[in-house]
């Protein structure tokens, strides 16, 4: 779509710049043969019209080439600021922006904004037996789960390391539970061994509801301490901010 606008944009520019070429070539040269009459005017007349005709296409050409390197340029570098490089997925960045728009949407009755953290379970482990290769490969296969099973309208991140974000917009906290279950439950199902893993690979997750006029920060770092508990919970799991504190398993991981 920028490309287009930029081409037509660019045939516009060509459009008025030929025709100007044409006007302030030909008026004055028009004038002077009426000053003076020995000028062969056929000839002078069709080269006022037909020099500019050449020109001016050719100068509109390499702005339209200007304006489209310009456009892919800016293009590029918004991916560079909005896209987690190795994943594909909305960088921290794009996820506070996106997930603030969500939460107005939601202020402004649209439904209950909810967000979610997510933490790959004993990733270290992942790395440790199998290589920085294979838990990159775990990165990958886990985003794109969660960019395909995302709820309609919410935004998923990575937010760093083995650490993803969701936010989006519920009718309750039962649909914002059940849809951070499903994501739960397609993880833990997937297929892994194209990295070579014998082990089910399985995330937790820490999941907190808007109920006044918190921050975003402040819900994500309740979404966290949700996390921490679902992982103390045995791992594997959604945990919500208000569900009741578990007895700790194990170490967590």
């Amino acid at each position: 779509m920028q490309v287009s606008k930029a081409l037509q944009k660019a045939i516009r520019t060509g459009v008025i710049t030929t025709a100007a070429s044409v006007f302030f070539t030909f008026v004055p040269v028009y004038i002077w043969t009426l000053i003076d009459k020995v000028i062969d005017r056929p000839s002078i007349y069709a080269a006022c019209i037909f020099m500019p005709l050449i020109i001016a296409p050719a100068c509109s050409w390499f702005v339209l080439r200007a304006q489209m390197r310009a456009e892919r340029l800016a293009q590029e570098n918004h991916r560079l600021a909005n896209e987690d490089e190795l994943t594909g997925l909305p960088n921290r960045r794009a996820f506070f922006a996106t997930a603030s728009v969500l939460q107005m949407q939601a202020d402004a009755g649209a439904g209950q904004f909810y967000c979610a953290i997510a933490d790959v379970d004993n990733f270290k482990r992942v790395n440790d037996a199998h290589g920085h290769e294979a838990g990159d490969g775990v990165l990958i296969s886990v985003a794109g789960i969660l960019r395909r099973l995302a709820p309609p309208g919410a935004i998923v991140a990575r937010l760093g390391g083995e650490e993803f974000a969701l936010a989006g917009v519920f009718a309750d906290a039962r649909a914002a539970r059940a849809a951070c279950a499903a994501l739960v439950r397609a993880v833990a199902a997937a297929d892994h061994s194209a990295q070579s893993l014998t082990r089910q690979v399985t995330i937790s997750l820490g999941l907190s509801r808007e109920t006044g006029r918190e921050t975003l920060s402040a819900l994500l770092n309740r979404a966290d301490e949700a996390l921490y508990r679902a992982k103390q919970a045995g791992k594997n799991r959604v945990m919500m901010y208000e569900d009741e504190p578990v007895p700790p398993l194990a170490r967590v991981g």
